[in-house]
């Protein structure tokens, strides 16, 4: 049963799982760096955690829709998840703490895209919009992103794991007041048992537009380093995408997940493309700034409406195993992909040249948007 209290507790788990992303993407490199390792190891060791995201989700969906327990095992997962992130003080070499990140990638990457699977169908009920439950992450990442630098400054850096292990706590203590495990394993014999072309299309559509933000995620700060621009102007820059973000998750997601999905993620391809070119041939503050306000649609409008096309257009008996793949193509696969692609690029012809790539790889997804479903 889906109560008021329960949705309180999707959106703490939103919040606290987002704020560990926070405090991992700005800091455990740093954290890695204070334990001695070198670059290289540092490179290895932060690219477990996104192998993890292409096996893991696919993987764990798959055995829940075997035996639904989705909630069970988001619970278990976080604090397991937690131990292992302790772990991290005690290792003691290297493949120590490589196997540790690989146990907690592994763990870390499968509990969300279950979790947007409970938030889909709370969301489909009509209890409240998924984007007003998913925006609380957002919050989440920018309040941990910019505690973390008073949290893990100068010598404070090596209180890493004990900082995450507090977050993924509470994403257990979240998890335990979800609604009860929802399915429509009663429905099954009536629906489809087999993923259509349309769902296919659609993890390839979203593999394109998130290996369309290599350039973005992996380079966009050190283009700006060169464009010359100090740390607390990049910083302002990527909190303008963030907070169009949460404006939008909390305004639109509605009429978003109304909408016919080849509309929509069509427009935001196309709107995707605009903001790499521009940004590739901008260097004026305020232009990039506009451009900023694109994340709207490249992450935010996307986002939503993709998730909820994943349960549409899956079987009914497959839920989970739907989200996993398609987080597992897009955030997983689609952004590996997409950096390493960047990073040669732009070791070869410069940061602009991999933002012009990034453009052309939005409009390649227009041809896959194609297939997907033209009305509600």
């Amino acid at each position: 049963m889906v109560s008021a209290s329960s949705l309180h507790h999707i959106r703490l788990f939103y919040a606290a799982y987002f704020g560990a992303m926070g405090l991992i993407l700005p800091y455990f490199p740093v954290y890695l760096s204070e334990r001695g390792l070198d670059v290289a190891a540092i490179g290895m060791i932060t690219g477990l955690l996104a192998m993890a995201r292409v096996f893991s989700p696919p993987l764990v969906g798959h055995m829940l829709d075997k035996k639904p327990s989705s909630k069970g095992f988001i619970t278990g997962a976080c604090l397991v998840a937690a131990l292992f992130v302790l772990m991290l003080s005690w290792a003691v070499n290297i493949w120590l703490i490589a196997a540790v990140v690989l146990a907690f990638g592994f763990l870390w990457s499968a509990v969300l895209p279950l979790t947007d699977g409970i938030s889909i169908h709370v969301s489909e009920a009509a209890w409240v919009d998924y984007g007003r439950l998913r925006v609380w992450g957002s919050i989440g990442f920018v309040v941990a992103s910019l505690a973390g630098g008073a949290w893990l400054a100068d010598a404070d850096m090596l209180r890493f794991p004990y900082w995450l292990c507090l977050l993924l706590i509470v994403t257990a203590v979240a998890a335990r007041g979800f609604p009860v495990d929802i399915s429509n394993a009663a429905n099954e014999g009536e629906a489809r048992k087999h993923f259509t072309p349309a769902f296919f299309a659609l993890l390839v559509t979203g593999f394109l537009m998130q290996a369309s933000h290599g350039a973005y995620y992996g380079f966009y700060s050190l283009y700006l380093v060169e464009l010359g621009y100090e740390g607390w102007q990049i910083g302002a820059f990527w909190v303008v995408g963030v907070a169009a973000e949460i404006v939008l998750m909390w305004a639109c997601s509605r009429p978003l997940q109304q909408a016919a999905p080849i509309w929509v993620l069509s427009t935001c391809l196309l709107l995707a493309s605009f903001r790499w070119l521009g940004i590739g041939l901008a260097s004026d503050w305020w232009w990039l700034i506009l451009l900023q306000l694109l994340h709207a649609a490249s992450f935010a409008a996307f986002h939503i409406s993709s998730i909820t096309w994943v349960k549409r257009l899956a079987p009914s008996a497959s839920h989970a195993a739907a989200q996993g793949w398609y987080s597992a193509c897009g955030f997983g696969l689609g952004t590996t992909l997409g950096i390493m692609g960047c990073g040669w690029i732009s070791a070869q012809l410069g940061y602009a040249a991999a933002f012009y790539a990034c453009s052309a790889v939005a409009l390649l997804g227009l041809l896959s948007a194609i297939w997907l479903p033209k009305r509600v």
